[in-house]
């Protein structure tokens, strides 16, 4: 089983790792409580709802997509119904994801990406590629007229639905159509989306409309999704350059352990907000600085973990039940 190990794009961890380092910026907050956090200034506020909130997550989204569908090209390879080998993982997934629902933050995120996997991307997988790319972005489009009832909290159960469903699809169709895999021939190709998407993320932020009318709402969502492809893309272009070493070292490892390290994130902001009352406290130090030293001690005992395992303790039961199978933790089990 060493060929998955050989099989993995670095790129797609390092971005991965960078999601995840993103989220607690948002889900501190949603485990704390509002009643009990401090009062942002003007400028944290901006980088909050302008900058953070929901890019990380529609990053994430996108990437279980690729994720799925990179599985789906492995199990072909391996079994002959690699389609019941998806849907093993994701069912054990929506069990995870239960686990999170009752017993650590009340987070629906892994549960809803297992029931979409389930009856939006399994059943897209039998269509052509380009089918299932028209349908992932008739699904984007749908979400942006979606009125929010409260436009800082996404709380539309439809809206969120096809948003999530069409990045999910639109995920999986990059790997179809073998977008993952030449990467580093793609400069120019990254450099004119880098462009696209700043022109559109500047834009949409100069265009301030109420987002509680369907004007504003498709404005919205166009801010989001441009500022978290603007964050991909330049990512992307980064690893192309010296930074690659330091940028692979520190999100690279969270990107391998992301089903653990989003689990102990959870965990994580449970304890933090049973025993330590930040109200009065100073937003930004809460919400970036607190967040950042856990994420960076992640990293840390992610690299750490990963000198001698092959994966991240969920990561490896989550394999061992999606091929029944006991898959080889240790390296030194590897068959060399």
């Amino acid at each position: 089983m060493t060929d998955v190990t050989r099989r993995r794009i670095p790129e797609i961890d390092v971005v991965r790792g960078f999601a995840l380092a993103g989220l607690p910026l948002v889900n501190l907050m949603l485990t704390v409580g509002e009643n009990r956090y401090p009062d942002p200034d003007a400028f944290s506020a901006f980088v909050y709802h302008d900058l953070v909130y929901q890019r990380f997550l529609s990053i994430f989204c996108f990437l279980f997509g690729v994720s799925f569908a990179l599985i789906l090209r492995s199990a072909s390879g391996r079994a002959e119904r690699p389609r019941l080998v998806l849907a093993r993982r994701l069912v054990v997934l929506l069990a995870i994801g239960i686990v999170q629902l009752l017993v650590l933050d009340g987070n629906l995120q892994l549960a809803v990406y297992a029931v979409l996997g389930l009856v939006v991307l399994l059943p897209l997988s039998y269509l052509p590629r380009h089918v299932q790319l028209v349908v992932g972005l008739a699904l984007l489009a749908a979400s942006m007229p979606i009125v929010e009832p409260d436009p800082e909290h996404a709380g539309n159960p439809l809206k969120v639905l096809a948003e999530w469903s069409g990045l999910l699809a639109i995920g999986a169709s990059t790997v179809r159509y073998g977008i993952h895999a030449d990467l580093a021939r793609r400069g120019r190709q990254l450099r004119t989306a880098l462009l696209v998407s700043v022109t559109l993320a500047v834009i949409s932020n100069l265009l301030r409309l109420d987002p509680a009318n369907v004007l504003g709402s498709v404005l919205a969502e166009i801010r989001l999704l441009s500022t978290s492809a603007t964050y991909v893309v330049a990512l992307l272009l980064l690893l192309r350059t010296r930074a690659v070493t330091a940028l692979s070292a520190v999100f690279a490892p969270l990107g391998r352990m992301a089903l653990t390290c989003f689990l102990t994130q959870a965990a994580a902001a449970m304890v933090f907000a049973a025993l330590v009352d930040v109200r009065g406290w100073n937003y930004a130090a809460v919400t970036f600085g607190c967040t950042t030293a856990f994420v960076v001690a992640q990293a840390a005992v992610c690299a750490w973990w990963l000198r001698r395992y092959r994966y991240g303790p969920v990561e490896w039961l989550w394999r061992c039940a999606t091929w029944l199978d006991v898959v080889p933790m240790r390296r030194t089990d590897l068959v060399r």
